[in-house]
């Protein structure tokens, strides 16, 4: 009997064990990295985005304006929490679809991604004419 309740003992400790692993994904059940972009001022396209989904290490921020110009800002690994806004560009401000890549590593998963998200600037013109 006690040899019984020894291998039960065994077996549940084996099937509790392997219950108990898991492979984190980031927030989104698909796992996608997710950013939030906005543009305080149509002064200068000087851009403020923040990652929505989970913790990231970001190591660049490339910007491609409606002209084609790029611009790639280096951000070195730099750690982003969740929701923390953070400032990059400097372009001359026009109209039309800017593509904003972001590169970098989850926190949580310690996966790589590049991410590209297109930002649609409406410049208006004067309404005193």
């Amino acid at each position: 009997m006690k040899k019984f309740v020894f291998i039960l003992s065994l077996i549940i400790i084996v099937i509790s064990n392997n219950s108990c692993k898991k492979v984190l994904k980031g927030f989104n059940q698909d796992g996608e990295i997710s950013f939030l972009i906005r543009l305080p001022s149509i002064a200068q396209s000087r851009f403020e985005a923040k990652c929505v989904t989970e913790d990231i290490l970001l190591f660049q921020v490339k910007i491609q304006s409606p002209n084609n110009s790029v611009q790639t800002i280096d951000f070195q690994n730099q750690n982003f929490r969740i929701n923390e806004t953070f400032i990059f560009g400097n372009l001359a401000t026009e109209d039309g679809t800017w593509l904003i890549t972001f590169i970098g590593t989850s926190a949580l998963t310690n996966l790589s991604f590049s991410k590209t998200q297109p930002y649609e600037m409406v410049i208006e013109g004067d309404d005193f004419e």
